[in-house]
């Protein structure tokens, strides 16, 4: 599991406080109050806003703006967090991070609801806090997820996906975020346009990074390390990278091809599933895919060169080189 040190555990402590704030239940029926605590419980690596709060180190501002960049830090956390309470409705996911998701608690229909109840909370803290830089980039943000999603499902089942295709779908299923908490960060903080730029570049590479990362986990992981259900989206037609390099194979086209064919018939079983893993990396789809790893690395340590030199600078290229030795 990729766990970040920044540093930056007082700041975390106030994104915590500010989190529990924002989605307190403020006088709803008891219901809405569990479901609201079960979404600031959720845990997770708050992997984004650390990202944030790193890329407002580079800006002149980020002790005197403190309080807010941790608000900020606060709201992408929770666009992540109604992100995951969708997705977990559409692939009927019964867990997420080792405890029953939403959807599988109370329902599709109050899941679907507590989601959106998530994102009206971000559009009311946004303004309320006077967030209009950044409140922008929020919203684009959200859309271009929404498009990510949509452009997966448009892939499903569908061998003839192609790589490019992969990564215009993960640029807003993932890469999006990543991409808004540097952003925001650099903006609120006063950091200059060109330092910007570089942190917005990082984020997307980063962004892909951690979708390829997550890729490749699903052919080496199991549940209980990742808490979740591995090897699952091969089932509901995803093609993610590794099988996309393996599919394009003369060894594992066909009988991927095949096996595709039973997932979309519903009869994909655990064998296939193995033998899934074993085409894929019979088929170099791994090592292909690692190799797309690395160059997104090198263009997310270019970008970190780009930056002045510091203490965050040095952490953000530990963590890339974290994500390419686990």
């Amino acid at each position: 599991m990729l766990i970040l040190d920044t540093g930056i555990r007082e700041e975390l402590k106030i994104v915590e406080k500010d989190l529990a704030e924002y989605l307190r239940a403020e006088g709803n029926a008891s219901q809405v109050g569990d479901i609201l605590r079960d979404v600031s419980l959720s845990g997770g690596k708050r992997l984004r806003p650390q990202l944030l709060l790193l890329a407002a180190q580079f800006g002149p501002f980020y002790k005197e703006k403190k309080e807010r960049l941790c608000s900020l830090a606060a709201l992408i956390e929770m666009v992540h967090a109604a992100s995951l309470i969708h997705d977990d409705i559409v692939d009927d996911s019964p867990m997420r991070r080792g405890r029953p998701s939403i959807q599988s608690k109370y329902g599709k229909d109050r899941a679907v609801y507590a989601g959106d109840l998530v994102l009206s909370r971000i559009v009311k803290e946004l303004f309320k806090g006077g967030f209009y830089q950044v409140g922008g980039l929020f919203g684009q943000a959200v859309e271009e997820m929404c498009i990510g999603e949509l452009g997966q499902m448009q892939c499903l089942f569908d061998a003839e996906t192609t790589v490019e295709q992969y990564i215009k779908n993960i640029d807003g299923k993932t890469a999006a975020l990543c991409r808004l908490a540097c952003a925001a960060g650099a903006l609120e903080s006063g950091a200059a346009q060109e330092t910007a730029a570089q942190l917005i570049l990082f984020g997307e590479c980063f962004g892909r990074m951690f979708q390829i990362r997550d890729d490749l986990l699903d052919f080496v992981s199991d549940a209980s390390s990742e808490g979740k259900l591995v090897r699952t989206d091969f089932r509901e037609g995803i093609l993610t990278l590794p099988v996309l390099y393996a599919v394009k194979t003369e060894a594992g086209g066909k009988p991927i091809r095949a096996l595709l064919e039973k997932a979309l018939r519903g009869q994909f079983s655990d064998a296939d599933s193995e033998e899934l893993v074993r085409l894929v990396r019979e088929s170099g789809g791994i090592q292909d895919a690692k190799r797309e790893l690395g160059r997104y690395a090198a263009s997310a340590n270019e970008a970190l060169q780009g930056l002045p030199p510091c203490r965050a600078r040095d952490i953000l290229a530990g963590l890339v080189a974290r994500m390419i030795q686990e």
